[in-house]
């Protein structure tokens, strides 16, 4: 369980405000803004990179940095280095986080055989965006906080996300994911949250 507590989050204006909200773990969250901006530091709040005002955020009683290998954050492609490899990323999660997912079984699920072992420098967009999928699957991590990661894949490709991310919730996995693509993934999420008067109000 991710559990925020009282939490008051202001940046250039208030984005949350003593805001409470208990995520269960087996569960599928989808987090919207009604104007678009906010969730991104809600998420950056939820694992450290933004500190908020007042209030906390624990992970099942635990604060992040006790649980930092159980969580897994992936913001955006664009954090990627340009001169490694998908297969250096892969490889470097893999070890830090301990997994026991078989790499090149997630490789072939994603279909990156021919291109793995390139510098990330030449991927398109859809590539690089595969990469992370395949980062947040092979960390194996409890909770998984996802940020339009659903973004720049084709259609194919997001329906074998929506897959995979109803079989790692089947997992017990927590998962946070922020998204435009609202109608096609509310077949799959089990509660979806909007930041509305400084509040998550669920729906």
């Amino acid at each position: 369980m991710i559990e925020i507590k009282d939490l008051t989050l202001t940046l250039r204006e208030p984005i949350l405000k003593n805001a409470n909200f208990n995520f269960q773990n087996g569960k599928i969250y989808m987090l919207h803004a009604l104007n678009g901006t906010g969730k991104t530091s809600v998420l950056r709040t939820i694992v450290s990179l933004l500190a908020p005002s007042s209030g906390q955020v624990l992970f099942d009683g635990k604060p992040f940095a006790n649980v930092k290998s159980q969580v897994f954050y992936l913001e955006t492609s664009d954090w990627f280095d340009k001169n490694l490899s998908g297969l250096d990323y892969m490889q470097f999660v893999k070890n830090e986080w301990h997994s026991h997912q078989d790499l090149q079984e997630i490789i072939n699920r994603w279909e990156m055989s021919n291109y793995i072992k390139t510098p990330i420098r030449k991927y398109s967009l859809g590539m690089k965006q595969k990469l992370v999928v395949a980062l947040y699957e092979l960390s194996d991590a409890k909770y998984l906080l996802m940020d339009e990661i659903n973004n720049g894949l084709d259609s194919d490709s997001r329906q074998i996300l929506y897959q995979e991310l109803t079989n790692l919730a089947k997992q017990n996995k927590l998962i946070i994911m922020a998204s435009h693509y609202q109608d096609e993934v509310a077949g799959i999420v089990d509660d979806t949250l909007t930041l509305k008067h400084y509040q998550l109000v669920r729906g």
